[in-house]
């Protein structure tokens, strides 16, 4: 399994600013931490989050919530997962429009989607 770097979701947030607007900067170091490490979370000697979706999952639903960042939270999380599953081999289906990507990160922020919900909409859509 391949994770992002902390300099990794620093340079898709960069983008993120740049291409869609907002300001650039972490608004706390602790919780883009938190982010980052979620994934790899052990408890009791088992991982909390044991495959792809469940990781990419705690991934976004962290960054969207928890936002580390001044703004862009949503949007570097979107590029975060895309970026996230790719490295490890998978994707999205080139049917995944704009408007689902917008409702799934409105949903998270808005609390009308956990993260349980996330990981299931993932599991529906991830492809090799």
């Amino acid at each position: 399994m391949q994770y992002l770097t902390k300099d990794d979701v620093l340079d898709l947030h960069a983008y993120a600013v740049i291409r869609y607007g907002g300001r650039l900067g972490i608004a706390s170091h602790d919780r883009l931490m938190t982010v980052l490490d979620a994934p790899r979370q052990v408890l009791f000697n088992a991982e909390l989050y044991p495959d792809l979706p469940s990781k990419a999952a705690a991934l976004v639903f962290l960054m969207v919530k928890s936002r580390p960042f001044l703004s862009a939270n949503e949007s570097t999380a979107l590029l975060s997962m895309f970026r996230f599953l790719t490295l490890n081999g998978v994707s999205l289906p080139d049917d995944v429009v704009d408007a689902e990507l917008l409702w799934l990160v409105r949903s998270v922020s808005n609390s009308d989607l956990d993260r349980n919900g996330l990981e299931h909409w993932l599991r529906q859509r991830i492809v090799s």
